[in-house]
């Protein structure tokens, strides 16, 4: 309990000090090329997630879909009782 506690402390001290940093460096100037490299790399990132989740959404009901329709076809008809 007291290893948690001094745990807790600690973060609240080290969050304290990072937040009280005055960030100068926040107002420097962005070039064209680190900019556009920026973009490139959010593109990507998001490219990269709508591909997993259309792997992972996808091909799974596509596979389920043509189950169903096999299972569609190959089913017994069953009788008309008014054509007998």
């Amino acid at each position: 309990m007291i290893t948690r506690i001094r745990t807790l402390l600690l973060f609240a001290l080290m969050l304290g000090l990072v937040t009280g940093i005055p960030f100068e460096s926040a107002y420097a100037y962005g070039g064209p090329g680190s900019v556009l490299s920026g973009i490139g790399t959010l593109l990507a990132a998001l490219a990269a997630i709508i591909a997993s989740l259309f792997g992972f959404i996808w091909f799974p009901l596509k596979r389920l879909l043509r189950k169903f329709r096999e299972d569609e076809a190959t089913a017994p008809a069953e009788a008309d009782p008014a054509g007998e």
